[in-house]
């Protein structure tokens, strides 16, 4: 079992140092911000419905085969989409430290294409950023942090389930709560690399 399929069964909790907003399906976000420059990293904390003894088992292993900061992997956005695009692309190269894009909008389902607070990823950057703004006649999106690498035109953005968290678990210390006779949550705490 990967970590992809964590979230299929899993709630998530994307938390910071600094800012937390917690709604009524325990979902929150936060950054995490270093000094001297460093981009802001995401830290994610998912948190399984209870399971039984043997399903709980199965993740811990999982979690446990990471090996603390030295397994990496790639995590689907656990999160809802709050825009309906379904395909975008930038219009203009953006160098880094870039705060926005110009997005062509190839498809979306009704409403807003991309919405505050959405996650976009571009196409062959690990790095994921948090949309501040969205103009939709323009096309322009204002995320944060700034970019960390430059991104060329026509370069694909991901959005919803099509972005990925690429993260290593908090510390190399797994620790687990576990009554065979009634199901328990697992919880896990991922951070983000930021190659």
């Amino acid at each position: 079992m990967g970590l992809s399929a964590l979230t299929n069964i899993a709630k998530a909790t994307i938390i910071s140092e600094t800012k937390s907003l917690v709604t009524k399906n325990k979902h929150s976000f936060t950054r995490q911000a270093r000094k001297l420059g460093q981009p802001q990293r995401w830290r994610i904390k998912l948190s399984t419905a209870p399971l039984p003894y043997q399903q709980a088992m199965a993740i811990y292993a999982q979690l446990a085969s990471l090996d603390g900061i030295y397994g990496k992997d790639s995590l689907p956005c656990p999160l809802p989409q709050i825009g309906s695009a379904l395909s975008v692309k930038n219009r203009v190269t953006r160098a880094v430290g870039a705060s926005s894009v110009d997005a062509i909008v190839l498809a979306k389902e009704a409403g807003d294409a991309i919405g505050v607070g959405d996650f976009i990823q571009f196409a062959g950057h690990k790095k994921v950023y948090q949309v501040t703004l969205f103009n939709s006649d323009s096309g322009e999106v204002q995320f944060y942090p700034k970019l960390k690498f430059s991104v060329g035109v026509s370069e694909q953005i991901k959005v919803g389930k099509d972005v990925e968290f690429y993260v290593y678990s908090q510390d190399s210390d797994t620790e687990i709560s576990i009554t065979a006779a009634r199901p328990v949550p697992v919880n896990i705490e991922l951070v983000e690399v930021t190659e």
